[in-house]
């Protein structure tokens, strides 16, 4: 179960990844650059749209995703 500080700052942390990702976008950054973005945007929005996040940071850490919490 997620709690409202948890969902909180994972609500900032998707805001602050979309702005880099404009900002990224609008400086022409290269694919490389715009494809870790955008899978650290579709990872948090999955962990704030499921029930149990614990099951999804497992699944990213399985996935060797670089740290997004940091």
């Amino acid at each position: 179960m997620m709690t409202p500080v948890k969902g909180r700052e994972i609500r900032i942390k998707l805001c602050a990844l979309k702005v880099r990702y404009r900002q990224a976008w609008l400086r022409k950054a290269t694919s490389c650059e715009l494809a870790a973005l955008l899978s650290d945007i579709e990872v948090l929005e999955r962990i704030q749209n499921n029930a149990n996040p614990d099951n999804v940071l497992q699944q990213v850490e399985a996935q060797h995703l670089h740290s997004i919490f940091n």
